[in-house]
């Protein structure tokens, strides 16, 4: 009953719920965690307050706002990071054929060093495997924005 007021909110706000759940860009964010929180309340108090008429129009707006807030600084990342490369004069600084591997690396601030590392020594490519972190990722752009 809670899931389907709260879907019925987020749908009277012009946003699908199913791309919280669906889509991978929202994993781990906080209008994911807020979604959640709300549907499976943890507490006797969050349950209370879960249960108030008005609350799903509540989080509903918070929701939308924090997914338009991650797809805007999700789009500002692209912007810049194309940006500056198209400022960078490509027959001057020729791209050179190397090939970085990062398999199992833990850590998402490591990883957006080494891909700023690989974008600025001018490697051609990166691959992640394992368990590494990748993109898109707010601490891997965080980090690689510098």
């Amino acid at each position: 009953a809670r899931q389907e007021r709260l879907d019925k909110a987020l749908e009277d706000l012009g946003f699908d719920p199913s791309t919280l759940t669906d889509d991978p860009q929202f994993r781990g964010s906080s209008a994911l965690r807020m979604y959640n929180s709300f549907v499976l309340p943890k507490s006797k108090g969050a349950f209370a307050t879960a249960e108030l008429p008005q609350r799903a129009s509540v989080i509903a707006n918070s929701i939308a706002f924090k997914a338009r807030e991650l797809r805007s600084h999700q789009e500002e990342w692209l912007r810049n990071h194309d940006k500056s490369l198209a400022e960078v004069d490509k027959d001057q600084m020729p791209r050179y054929p190397l090939t970085i591997v990062l398999d199992n690396i833990r850590s998402a601030h490591n990883v957006g060093n080494i891909l700023r590392l690989a974008e600025a020594a001018r490697i051609t490519k990166v691959v992640l495997c394992g368990i590494t972190p990748s993109p898109p990722n707010p601490s891997i752009e965080k980090t690689a924005l510098g």
